[in-house]
């Protein structure tokens, strides 16, 4: 264990800021030198003001006051957290952070979803190549997380059924695809959606929404085989093409990749039979 005294730690942070150019914040030094200054300082900048730092003073982004409620752009945002996103909200005694973000392989995915949480929040969204060369989103914000953290999977079917769409066209951005294999021999053509998922409320949350729509599904399950795991993972598949067209109609896809497969699955069907399933669901 490194034993700490104030001059071991202001020459620390001294070397921190000559390794890289700036005065740090609290996310550029080690947790256990946090620690150490404020065990030994009372916080982090009263160390850093003994060190002779710059000291930033701490920015707080105001949400804008229509994100406290319900929109469409705030569900799909919400399914997405669900799926591929990441949200955390840090509120103790040193003070409150917030962050929400999105590191994914398809460019349009992330734009749309930098689009609609700059759209719900007021606020500017970062956007970059990680060093895993996904395309990635950052939003800081304590409001937008404290306003995520109170939402309940249960209220969603009670909100309007759009709201209940968006929330499943975000959730389908990240855990869902389609499945269009043969499609030019219907003997062997596969032709599905699915979604893949272990968390039991929002699998009840999506077949909620699906029988409102009178969608048929099937749903399987299976040992997750990746990284080890020994958790059950899920999957929701939609075969008929009455119950794909109404997938596409009322949810969709917003990641391009995934719409135009969805199409192609559609039009692979016979024209007439396509046409009677148009005709029966009257569009």
């Amino acid at each position: 264990m490194r034993k700490w005294n104030r001059q071991k730690i202001i020459k620390e942070l001294r070397k921190i800021t000559r390794d890289k150019g700036i005065s740090p914040g609290v996310n550029q030094i080690p947790s256990y030198l946090y620690g150490a200054c404020y065990n030994y300082f009372g916080s982090f900048n009263k160390a850093k003001k003994a060190a002779g730092l710059k000291i930033e003073k701490m920015k707080y982004n105001p949400i804008k006051k229509s994100a406290h409620k319900i929109s469409k752009e705030f569900m799909y945002i919400l399914g997405v957290i669900y799926g591929d996103g990441y949200e955390n909200l840090t509120e103790n005694e040193h003070g409150s952070s917030g962050r929400i973000s999105l590191a994914v392989t398809d460019q349009d995915f992330a734009l749309t979803f930098k689009k609609y949480l700059e759209k719900w929040s007021g606020l500017k969204a970062k956007y970059k190549i990680n060093e895993e060369g996904l395309y990635q989103i950052i939003l800081y914000s304590v409001d937008a997380c404290r306003i995520i953290e109170k939402i309940d999977l249960k209220r969603i079917p009670k909100l309007k059924k759009e709201f209940g769409f968006m929330f499943l066209r975000g959730l389908f951005d990240s855990d869902g695809g389609v499945i269009g294999e043969n499609l030019d021999n219907r003997k062997i053509a596969k032709r599905w959606v699915h979604l893949s998922n272990n968390n039991h409320q929002l699998l009840a949350l999506t077949k909620t929404i699906f029988n409102r729509l009178k969608i048929d599904y099937s749903m399987k399950g299976r040992i997750k085989s990746g990284f080890g795991s020994k958790k059950m993972q899920y999957q929701i598949n939609i075969y008929n093409l009455r119950d794909i067209f109404k997938y596409y109609k009322f949810i969709g896809f917003n990641t391009k990749r995934k719409i135009k497969k969805l199409e192609r699955v559609i039009n692979s069907y016979e024209e007439a039979y396509l046409n009677k399933v148009n005709e029966e669901l009257k569009w």
